[in-house]
């Protein structure tokens, strides 16, 4: 069987999905490692979830995948290509690549861009490259789906020399919207709505404006601890806060950067927990205050991306908290009833709310699925 390998790598998880190469790409197999770093665990559709040793290291999740394909009767050397998640492509990135040697040296020479996320992919790529050395590798980049903004978007009010040096507003999440733009039409049996937001919410979350099927605008800038708050980051934060925390508590470049990531957003307002389920279920005032600000903050740059788009037909919920919190959809719409939209009904379909006309915005709900995204670039590229 000719078949193609998707990784998706995080800072705790390993996705992973085998596509049958020779027709429309639908998954053979598919799970993932998850809980790296806390609670180690294998998961698999139509499996139990199977705990893995403390300790379990992102190298350990990559011989856990690929022997257990292997047991499924998938050989890691008989691949026709392994395809990568990279969150970060800079500005030469901006479509799928073959990785060879040159590409991947300049690959780890945008490390400081990302450097809480792109050492996992990368680090995935290169085990790949060494076990399965003449599979083709090929890299797909989060950021390449934000290429298309004009360059008033990608600027940072800073002095032009550093525009020029890669300080700019990249965005993140590309694969994400990339689906909902496939999806969207085939799930409602509709043209693509020409001004659409797409939210993108889970632990990590952003959303984009999308017109005519091409991003114009996201919440996500330079890195990705802009926008949203989210389960343990900031989101948008007045920068004169961080320069008086450096003064006043003396903070150094770590410090700073894992109050950002790591102890803020959700965790950090809720002193609870980043897992909004955890905080839905919980009765304590301190939940519902990080539930109402995450919702606050998620309508505020909604209608932000409804400027930049002149005006809404649809909105598209999609990643964990997007798709299954319905509480949480309903307190952002809520918050957007004056763009037309409603949460009536919200819970029980995947589209609701929306005419042949799109005369009122249509509110959708559509899996994430960035691995299909991935293995039509394979094909796409193979072919």
């Amino acid at each position: 069987m000719t078949s193609l390998l998707i990784l998706n790598a995080g800072s705790s998880s390993l996705k992973f999905a085998v596509f049958d190469a020779r027709a429309q790409p639908e998954p053979l197999v598919r799970g993932q490692v998850s809980g790296l770093g806390t609670s180690p665990a294998f998961e698999s559709p139509g499996a139990a979830r199977a705990p893995l040793p403390q300790g379990f290291s992102l190298n350990d999740a990559c011989e856990h995948v690929l022997a257990w394909i292997e047991a499924c009767g998938f050989k890691r050397d008989k691949f026709v290509a392994m395809a990568h998640r990279m969150v970060h492509g800079g500005v030469v990135f901006v479509k799928p690549t073959y990785v060879d040697v040159g590409v991947f040296r300049d690959l780890e020479g945008l490390l400081p861009l990302a450097p809480l996320h792109l050492p996992f992919g990368l680090s995935v790529l290169q085990r790949m490259r060494e076990v399965a050395p003449e599979v083709p590798q090929i890299a797909c980049f989060d950021t390449a789906f934000h290429a298309t903004q004009n360059e008033l978007e990608t600027r940072l009010p800073l002095p032009r020399v550093y525009h020029e040096r890669g300080y700019r507003r990249y965005g993140f999440h590309g694969l994400s919207y990339e689906h909902v733009v496939t999806e969207l039409p085939r799930v409602t049996g509709q043209p693509l709505p020409r001004r659409l937001v797409a939210a993108h919410l889970g632990n990590g979350a952003s959303m984009c404006a999308i017109l005519d099927g091409k991003s114009i605008a996201t919440t996500m800038g330079f890195s990705t601890a802009d926008g949203l708050v989210m389960g343990t980051r900031t989101g948008s934060i007045d920068p004169g806060v961080l320069i008086a925390l450096m003064r006043d508590d003396k903070m150094s470049f770590a410090d700073l950067e894992d109050l950002l990531y790591r102890r803020s957003g959700l965790l950090g307002i809720s002193g609870i927990s980043s897992d909004m389920r955890t905080l839905l279920a919980s009765d304590q005032p301190e939940a519902l205050e990080a539930i109402d600000y995450y919702c606050n903050s998620a309508a505020r740059h909604a209608a932000s991306l409804v400027g930049a788009l002149g005006g809404l037909d649809a909105l598209v919920f999609t990643g964990g908290v997007g798709e299954q919190a319905g509480p949480i959809r309903s307190k952002i719409l809520v918050r957007l009833a004056w763009l037309g939209l409603s949460s009536d009904n919200h819970n029980s379909k995947s589209y609701l709310n929306v005419d042949d006309n799109y005369t009122n915005p249509g509110v959708f709900i559509i899996h994430a699925d960035e691995e299909i995204v991935m293995a039509r670039h394979c094909m796409s590229l193979l072919s």
